[in-house]
């Protein structure tokens, strides 16, 4: 039996894909280069916008054409889109998913923390048995999902997960009621598993969350007794002590909220040597009023001091932001503001999306999404434009140093990689260099990518 597993979304999707394809092939599935070879399909999914969700139902729909030539196709969906454990029989929930309903393709579902249930789930299609154990049998908990240890795609660049789920509730997000509330992992259970990925090769380990740099500071984290003994930022008491183990070269996280983004924190990344000068810190609108429509319980202002305080304790720090253009009732002064950010922040790098009401979301029940569509096409082209012109002239900067690379693949025949600052790089090179971390001299700055050369040896 073979199986092909289809990501979509955030870096999370793609570390929850891992435990996934460790478990199938604990339990005796191949993998499959292309969908038409395998004979179980699962989609992990991405809910953040509604064209991620229509993305999904499209390759659902693809694949069932695919159960003419065999049979034994078993179809699933797992991650953000799912929020009941289930399969079309119905024999193992009391209420079925409303998935199992609108995509009538579909075998069966499942909530990732429910992870340690697939090999029951799969029972029913492929009668495969599951050698696997955990030390409690709890399913549908996330101790069972985390004891799971991942099948790494990359042995030296790797996702570690510290937390999942989100407490705030932002009107335009889902995750919450996908991801469930928030929840930290233990340290101590972060720093082995930190331990076992250096022992596979990792170079590179990226922490990941919803709300990172919020680790072990919500309500349930304060009643879990896990961060007792922990004085001041649990973030930062994690950074350094992934900072001291032997073999990581860099550390990197996202994504960052800026609540908590305080200045311990601020001048604990800038006193680590391996943690990267280089922060993901969504703003989502330059408006106070639309942030406030939004939930997102900061402003403008304090946005700008915090990214004042990252510039002043790492000059060399990159900034990069998440953007939502044309949200609900967003006048043209509401969006001028958020241009006028770009201005004063000067972000390396932002990803920018047009509103779209993502169903089950507050914005959706309780808003209008009055801005017209060919509004906010010109909105995202305008502040598209601005990105690219700061972009370029923050590239430039780096035109004629030297700088140090992980060296990630190969495109067009050049190798890439990326700086200590997130800059993706692309240099000629022998590729039995992927892995390792070179130096490399800037010849060239473009808008999006730098180019260089390796550098000679002293």
């Amino acid at each position: 039996m073979r199986y092909f597993l289809q990501t979509l979304g955030c870096q999370m999707n793609y570390s929850d894909s891992e435990r996934t394809a460790s478990i199938l092939e604990t339990m005796g599935y191949e993998p499959a280069a292309v969908g038409p070879d395998a004979d179980l399909l699962i989609v992990n999914t991405c809910s953040v916008r509604q064209k991620a969700e229509d993305r999904t139902r499209g390759h659902v729909r693809h694949w069932q054409t695919l159960r003419r030539k065999n049979k034994n196709l078993a179809i699933g969906l797992t991650g953000c889109m799912v929020r009941k454990t289930g399969t079309r029989n119905r024999d193992s929930i009391d209420k079925p998913d409303p998935l199992l309903t609108r995509i009538p393709d579909l075998d069966f579902v499942f909530r990732i923390e429910d992870l340690p249930r697939l090999p029951n789930i799969l029972k029913k299609f492929h009668g495969k048995n599951s050698q696997l154990c955990f030390d409690e049998i709890r399913e549908g908990t996330l101790d069972n999902y985390f004891a799971i240890f991942p099948k790494i795609a990359s042995n030296f660049q790797v996702y570690l997960p510290v937390m999942t789920g989100c407490d705030h509730f932002c009107t335009f997000c889902i995750v919450p009621y996908t991801r469930g509330r928030e929840r930290s992992r233990p340290m101590s259970a972060i720093l082995a598993e930190a331990k076992r990925l250096v022992k596979n090769g990792a170079r590179e380990i990226t922490l990941l969350g919803q709300k990172v740099n919020g680790y072990g500071q919500s309500a349930f984290d304060k009643k879990s007794g896990f961060f007792s003994n922990v004085t001041g930022h649990p973030f930062a008491e994690l950074l350094k002590q992934l900072n001291t183990i032997r073999g990581i070269r860099r550390i990197r996280f996202t994504s960052s909220h800026p609540e908590f983004m305080t200045d311990e924190l601020i001048s604990t990344i800038s006193q680590l040597s391996r943690v990267c000068h280089a922060i993901h810190l969504p703003v989502q609108s330059g408006s106070n009023t639309v942030l406030s429509r939004m939930n997102r319980r900061y402003t403008r202002e304090k946005y700008i001091s915090i990214a004042q305080k990252i510039r002043s304790a790492m000059p060399d720090c990159a900034i990069t932001t998440d953007i939502i253009v044309g949200f609900c009732g967003e006048t043209d002064e509401e969006f001028q503001q958020t241009l006028d950010l770009f201005e004063i922040v000067r972000f390396d790098m932002a990803y920018l999306a047009e509103y779209s009401p993502r169903k089950g979301t507050v914005s959706e029940k309780m808003m209008r999404d009055d801005v017209p569509q060919a509004e906010k096409t010109r909105r995202w082209h305008a502040l598209n434009d601005v990105l690219r012109r700061i972009s370029f002239e923050k590239n430039r900067e780096y035109e004629g140093r030297t700088v140090k690379i992980l060296v990630e693949s190969t495109k067009k025949g050049l190798l890439s990689g990326k700086t200590d600052t997130f800059k993706p790089i692309l240099f000629p090179g022998n590729k039995n260099l992927i892995g390792g971390i070179v130096s490399v001299m800037i010849t060239k700055a473009r808008e999006w990518v730098l180019e260089g050369v390796i550098a000679p040896r002293p």
